[in-house]
């Protein structure tokens, strides 16, 4: 049995075991993106639930049309396709934080703090980022999640130096590390209350308390981010003193100070 299969049928019996769902899993060494691979799956006729794994991906996506380094052999890179309603984007995406996040600390004991809306940071540095996706199927909606996670990748030498960093585990990491995420992932959005993630996701927010820039249909403001609502929007208390409630969407977000 080639090393793939042994990887498929793991991850399949342990999904199984942990979620009651069966899972259709799908291993790849090289693919473009597991998003857009989940998403191919999706419009040629496949069923959810699926999972889409790669060791190493051409062309990772994140938000806003931004690039996600995904070299071989040093990240998870990992989307779940589920037929679940996208009608709520910043929840879907808070909850697959909340789920990452848990996944890290359980797997590798290293805690993380969540920068609204999508991404996970170690110190000051990316080390994860999260996409979330609709695909509608004959008129039938469903949800792509895709996860990218850093273990041992070297930013040395790229122009994310400085910005990005690793969790430094091994790759060996990298399958126990996604069947968590998977397992969590299944518990926030069908288990557990959303009152109860957003009160996680706040508790371990990257981002509150500190002074921000954003940008929003081009316009740039500046404030302090004070609040999370029970919605998974971001309360920021503009210079002007008026307060703004920040959606996602097309938002681009910078923490002062030298952050990102």
């Amino acid at each position: 049995m080639s090393e793939e299969k042994r990887i498929k049928r793991r991850i399949e019996k342990e999904l199984r075991r942990n979620t009651g769902l069966d899972f259709a899993v799908f291993c790849f060494d090289l693919i473009d993106s597991t998003n857009t691979e989940a998403r191919r799956y999706a419009l040629s006729g496949g069923s959810a639930p699926a999972v889409f794994i790669a060791r190493e991906q051409s062309a990772g996506r994140g938000r806003m049309g931004r690039s996600f380094y995904s070299p071989s052999a040093t990240g998870l890179y990992l989307s779940v396709l589920l037929d679940i309603q996208p009608d709520d984007a910043v929840r879907l995406t808070t909850s697959a934080a909340v789920a990452a996040r848990r996944a890290v600390l359980r797997t590798t004991n290293t805690d993380l703090k969540i920068k609204w809306v999508n991404d996970l940071y170690l110190l000051d540095k990316k080390v994860a980022g999260i996409l979330a996706e609709a695909i509608v199927v004959d008129d039938h909606p469903l949800t792509v999640l895709g996860v990218g996670i850093n273990l041992c990748t070297d930013f040395g030498s790229t122009e994310l130096e400085g910005i990005a960093d690793s969790l430094g585990v091994s790759e060996d990491i990298r399958i126990p590390l996604a069947t968590s995420f998977i397992r969590e992932l299944c518990s926030v959005l069908f288990r557990e209350t959303p009152t109860d993630i957003i009160a996680e996701y706040k508790e371990n927010s990257y981002v509150i308390g500190k002074p921000i820039v954003f940008t929003e249909n081009g316009i740039s403001f500046c404030g302090q981010a004070v609040d999370i609502t029970e919605q998974g929007h971001l309360c920021v208390l503009l210079e002007d003193g008026q307060e703004k409630i920040l959606s996602s969407g097309e938002i681009s977000l910078r923490i002062l100070n030298g952050e990102n």
